[in-house]
């Protein structure tokens, strides 16, 4: 989309008042689950989660530890999505599986570029992204691009309200 990066997250911008109102009926903000699923149900939903930044460890390499927590974390909301009818794909908790269970680097769990191209149908068929609070995702590549092509495609995104049913303490802008 011409108007913002796609290799920084800006979402201070895409935020501000004006752009809300660009994208009005397109962009909900700040929204509780509940509400989200009563307007999301029969339709197919993207769950967009942060990976790849929150999954380097200490040393600089890819962590096991962290990407199960994180495919954890995209999994428990799919699971919440499911519990209120909504069927919510989420690209992180399937590619966490495959690289866990075989060698690590077959796929290379940080290779931007393949994953990219893998969630990309998935990205396609979906009627709306959904974004929940899982921290990191405001700094997330991954998360912002999933997010800025919905809208310039006419889908709806969805950033969603932390319940304390999440993980996160982290605020919307």
């Amino acid at each position: 989309m011409k108007d913002f990066p796609d290799s920084l997250p800006d979402w201070d911008t895409l935020l501000a008042p004006h752009m809300r109102e660009k994208w009005g009926g397109l962009l909900y903000v700040d929204v509780p689950l509940a509400d989200a699923a009563r307007r999301l149900r029969g339709r197919l939903v993207y769950l967009a989660t942060p990976y790849s930044r929150e999954v380097i460890g200490s040393d600089g390499r890819w962590c096991p530890v962290r990407s199960t927590e994180f495919g954890i974390r995209a999994a428990m909301w799919a699971r919440r999505f499911a519990g209120l009818g909504v069927t919510a794909v989420s690209p992180i908790v399937q590619a966490v599986e495959m690289v866990h269970c075989g060698a690590p680097t077959e796929p290379d769990p940080l290779d931007a570029e393949f994953w990219e191209k893998w969630c990309r149908p998935l990205l396609a068929k979906a009627d709306a992204v959904v974004v929940p609070p899982i921290r990191g995702w405001q700094a997330s590549v991954g998360v912002w691009r999933e997010a800025i092509e919905a809208l310039a495609t006419s889908r709806q995104v969805w950033l969603l309200q932390n319940d304390n049913g999440g993980e996160t303490n982290e605020q919307r802008p």
